[in-house]
């Protein structure tokens, strides 16, 4: 039996369990043609079977005449159907009657409404199950077809016609907001402004980031309005369960494209019988179309979504608080109480947790979509931060980060553009204020003592037991954290929040540099004004990144056993080193931090200690073993920005040799010796010309630097 086994393979976890039924001696019988699916199944084509046969044996499932088991063995079949069709597209040949079977199902909406239809029912396997299978059938109305069939288009407006969304969502506003707000009009202080053009004076001020974020002018903002809003803004647990299958439809949809290029499908072998149809190119996966197509339909209602999203993690805190209470003497009625208490603060974590999800993959840049089309979906992801408190849960924590990170994809996308976009600058200049004044990470729950729902619950009565002894600790900080201390933090909520900031910096900083380039270059200002306005800016820039990266030590050292004198740069690459992407995007921004803050008549060493881009190149070398293979690894292989940063870096040297032979010291030899041994590994495959794209500029760097090195020996 076929049922739920896709699901198993393609790494999704469990799919429901298989029903078997037994042989029909009438293979005319419902479940005689069942038994010849199924046989059909395992060979991935239906040929063998007639399409009215097939389309006879569905019927159960449209005119709601099926048992349960029957109905799971329909809605299986049919996410079977649309799943080996889209598998098969990447090959360019297909089953002509798979084809023909999807192409029917997807006329009109009949089969997608009923599908819909289960996941309101009471069966959590039915409910995943006919999830699974629109999502699949509703990629098949664009991908593998001539024409888009129009049943997918009327269907994905249903289904967002059937979000709850906030009735009051755009006069809700984030606590921490009403806070700033209070504070605001209690003390006539002001934000330090980031220095950037229009920044010196009011933008940093509480009334401008809420004008700046929100659209609403101070003087008209009423905090009692959101307070009054609050049971409003709030959807039934019920309602919320229904809501997240919808959500998981739209985010599957769009990222159907991804999952297919994350697994590794079996080759399929073509039956002799099998009618194979050939398809051109322009008919297979339409990942760009199909993300449009929801952007499109999602976009009217796109700021209630988000603000209804940033409203449920606000809400997450205390209820919190009330789903984990407990009382040693519970009546049954409070214990009934209880629980459907929890089950909706569960609802709601999946909810946020799905949501997010959705928002990263439209904000992705994995499908090549024109930032234009998307840039409106960037616009409200300041707002979810506002609401992240240190008892919001750890999986809604994660689930904000990734696709905060996603929008600031710095070694991707915006450490090229020589003029980033407006949504990620001001995402960037939110958490850069909410770090350095707002005590942004003094709330991220990084404790792995004790765990409740969604792994973030704390408890402080055995912390001090836990806590190893100052002898043992000691004799391990030298060489920065290691597996004794990995229990102590959660790792990859650390490490998220470390590349964000790091990413918000280089961003802003790299903003502050074009935007003052092009403050220099302006003829109607004398080279005196320009000058000095461009210093001033640079200035309180430093200043305010100064902050961030102490603030960020500061923090690094509080979670981390390391000693009092560990740099900042050891640190956060002692913590990335897992993961290569992670880690060289980091250096990345490290790196354009630095250049970007250095001019002549400043020592940038006392604005940014610790940061010397030579000395991190140097402890990178020491984690990847001072092997060139290594670095060739990296340049080959498209899954990191190794090649932008080896050229930036590559490029700061040769600027000014000295101090890059004075930056090394001891470590000078060995370091020129790797980079030596990169330079004739990429000459030795130039020569056979099998390095995958034009690699000259890095080579004729390498090159330079060989012959300074050479005249250093001398």
């Amino acid at each position: 039996m076929h049922c739920g086994k896709r699901e198993s393979e393609s790494g999704e976890g469990p799919g429901p369990p298989c029903k078997v039924f037994k042989s029909s001696n009438d293979l005319n019988s419902w479940d005689g043609v069942q038994n010849k699916i199924e046989a059909c199944m395992e060979l991935r084509c239906l040929c063998s079977l007639k399409l009215e046969d097939i389309i006879h044996h569905l019927q159960p499932l449209i005119n709601n005449s099926c048992s349960t088991e029957q109905n799971l063995l329909l809605v299986n079949f049919l996410e079977w159907a649309a799943s080996s069709l889209h598998d098969d597209l990447a090959s360019g040949f297909v089953c002509g009657s798979t084809q023909l079977l999807v192409h029917h199902v997807l006329q009109s909406t009949v089969y997608l409404d009923k599908l819909l239809q289960n996941t309101k029912v009471d069966d959590p396997y039915l409910q995943y199950c006919s999830s699974q299978a629109i999502s699949s059938l509703l990629p098949s109305s664009y991908c593998g077809q001539e024409q888009v069939l129009p049943a997918a288009e009327t269907f994905l407006q249903n289904v967002i016609n059937q979000l709850e969304l906030c009735p009051t969502a755009t006069n809700s506003f984030p606590s921490s907001i009403t806070n700033l707000h209070s504070s605001h009009q209690k003390t006539t202080s002001h934000l330090p402004g980031l220095g950037l053009p229009g920044d010196q004076e009011m933008a940093a001020s509480v009334g401008l980031e809420l004008d700046m974020m929100l659209g609403s002018s101070l003087n008209n903002f009423q905090p009692n309005r959101f307070q009054d809003s609050t049971e409003d803004n709030k959807i039934s647990s019920q309602k919320l369960e229904n809501q997240i299958w919808r959500v998981r439809i739209l985010h599957d949809f769009v990222s159907h494209a991804s999952k297919q290029k994350d697994e590794q499908l079996p080759e399929r072998d073509i039956n002799e019988s099998c009618s194979v149809s050939e398809l051109e190119d322009e008919m297979l996966c339409q990942e760009i179309q199909t993300k449009c197509a929801l952007i499109k339909l999602l976009e009217p209602v796109w700021h209630k979504f988000t603000m209804t999203l940033s409203n449920t993690v606000g809400e997450l805190d205390e209820s919190f608080k009330v789903s984990t209470a407990s009382h040693p003497h519970t009546i049954e009625s409070e214990a009934g109480s209880s629980r459907t208490r929890q089950t909706c603060f569960l609802n709601k974590i999946l909810y946020t947790t799905e949501g997010f999800k959705l928002w990263r993959a439209l904000i992705s840049v994995r499908a090549n979509l024109n930032f234009v089309d998307s840039r409106n979906f960037s616009a409200n992801l300041s707002l979810p931060v506002h609401q992240l408190q240190r008892s919001t849960p750890v999986v809604v924590w994660n689930a904000v980060l990734d696709s905060l990170s996603e929008c600031l994809c710095y070694g991707s996308t915006l450490g090229l553009q020589s003029i980033p976009p407006e949504e990620p600058c001001q995402l960037a200049h939110t958490l850069i204020r909410l770090v350095r004044f707002d005590g942004f990470l003094s709330r991220v729950p990084y404790s792995n003592e004790s765990k409740g729902f969604g792994g973030s619950c704390q408890h402080t009565n055995d912390k001090e037991s836990s806590k190893p002894s100052d002898k043992s600790v000691t004799n391990d900080l030298k060489n920065g954290p290691n597996d004794d201390f990995e229990d102590d933090y959660n790792k990859a909520i650390v490490q998220k929040i470390i590349v964000l900031v790091l990413k918000s910096v280089a961003l802003t900083t790299r903003e502050a540099r074009v935007d003052s380039s092009s403050g220099e270059s302006d003829s109607s200002l004398s080279s005196h004004e320009s000058g000095s306005s461009c210093s001033s800016d640079l200035v309180i820039i430093e200043r305010n990144m100064n902050g961030v990266y102490k603030q960020l030590d500061k923090w690094i050292k509080t979670v981390l056993p390391v000693l009092p004198d560990t740099s900042l740069q050891d640190n956060i690459l002692n913590l990335l080193q897992e993961q290569d992407d992670v880690l060289i995007e980091g250096l990345l921004c490290l790196l354009d931090t630095y250049i970007a803050l250095q001019h002549p008549s400043r020592d940038i060493t006392q604005v940014l200690p610790d940061s010397c881009p030579t000395k991190g190149f140097i402890k990178f070398l020491n984690l990847v073993g001072s092997d060139s293979s290594v670095l060739l690894d990296f340049l080959v292989s498209n899954e990191t920005c190794f090649l932008l940063y080896l050229l930036r870096y590559l490029k700061f040297i040769l600027k000014d040799w000295s101090n890059f032979v004075l930056a090394c010291g001891t470590d000078y030899d060995s370091t020129i010796s790797v980079i030596i041994n990169l330079k004739s590994s990429i000459q030795r495959l130039l020569t056979k010309d099998l390095f995958p794209y034009n690699i000259s500029p890095v080579y004729k760097l390498l090159g330079r630097i060989q012959i300074l090195s050479q005249h250093n020996k001398n």
